[in-house]
């Protein structure tokens, strides 16, 4: 699945390996699109700011049959992540207790991270 948007400045595209369900690889590969368009609306509002590092935390649950997990952060919440969020995607490699940075934003049922980023994978 590949979507390509073209975007005042800059070019937004996502890739997600097919799965065997059609619908489902259009509503993942939909989702991260609109979680990058609302990341580049936020960017070009100001909402976000560049120089601020991204929050660590580790993973502490995972479910892999069901593409999705949670983060652990440092002050004791639990942030929910899908396997779409995973930058390069590495939601195979990881492991609990494997360490991740995140953008955490707010989703339909509370906090949720996109561009989930493991600490160490090469």
């Amino acid at each position: 699945m590949h979507i390509d948007i073209t975007v005042p400045g800059s070019e937004l595209i996502v890739k997600r390996e097919p799965h065997e369900d059609l619908y489902v690889s259009i509503r993942d590969a939909f989702d991260a699109a609109r979680r990058q368009l609302q990341t580049f609306v936020r960017k070009q509002r100001g909402d976000v700011k560049q120089h601020e590092s991204q929050p660590q935390g580790h993973v502490v649950r995972l479910f892999p049959e069901n593409d999705y997990g949670f983060i652990g952060t440092p002050d004791g919440r639990e942030i929910y992540f899908h396997r779409n969020s995973i930058k390069n995607n590495d939601f195979d490699k990881l492991t609990t207790g494997m360490e991740v940075r995140f953008v955490e934003e707010q989703g339909t049922e509370g906090p949720q991270a996109s561009a989930v980023i493991p600490v160490g994978i090469v």
